[in-house]
């Protein structure tokens, strides 16, 4: 299984070194190789419905490799500019899936929205002190589905930084973890 890291890493490479190491990041995760490489091609998916010349140059780039993500073990979200609420600008399959929630009920909204009655202030406090500073962070913390479950979630945030170094968006990764295997 690829971790945050690799696919932190994966979305950060150039087009070029993006189509070459999809497949093979991803070969043990039993993907399908060749569906991959035509996902990562030159030729990506469309963008989603109404997001067309709606996300900046970098962002729609993003968002494309993040659809060829969209089947990763990990969910995947996109969010930001940070000056902006840090507001959700795609998140993956397996995000969507986990959470519950519909793309068209995430877009522009703020991650809090996964938060509720018995979500802890110090990972929320952790993952806002991340944001401040600009830095990378993994926590844990009671999150909520769209109907309202509880679940445990390991969440890592990742800056985006333009060329001059500042952040412009945030990459998250979301696994369910299973508390009697803390």
């Amino acid at each position: 299984m690829a971790d945050r890291d690799t696919l932190a890493d994966l979305l950060r490479l150039d087009d070029e070194r993006f189509r070459e190491r999809v497949p093979e990041t991803l070969a043990s995760d039993e993907y399908d190789a060749e569906r991959l490489r035509r996902l990562a091609s030159d030729d990506p998916p469309p963008d989603p419905p109404g997001e067309s010349g709606s996300l900046a140059t970098h962002e729609g780039a993003y968002v494309r490799r993040i659809r060829v993500l969209d089947d990763a073990s990990l969910g995947i979200t996109l969010t930001g500019p940070a000056y902006a609420d840090n507001p959700v600008v795609y998140a993956n399959r397996t995000f969507r899936e986990l959470t519950g929630y519909a793309l068209a009920d995430l877009r522009g909204e703020n991650l809090r929205l996964l938060q509720g009655p018995d979500t802890d202030p110090e990972p929320v406090a952790d993952l806002r002190e991340a944001l401040s500073t600009w830095s990378r962070v993994t926590t844990e913390l009671t999150n909520y589905r769209a109907d309202g479950t509880p679940f445990r979630n390991r969440v890592s945030l990742v800056p985006v930084t333009d060329a001059a170094g500042s952040v412009v968006n945030w990459l998250g990764f979301q696994q369910a973890v299973d508390e009697t295997s803390e």
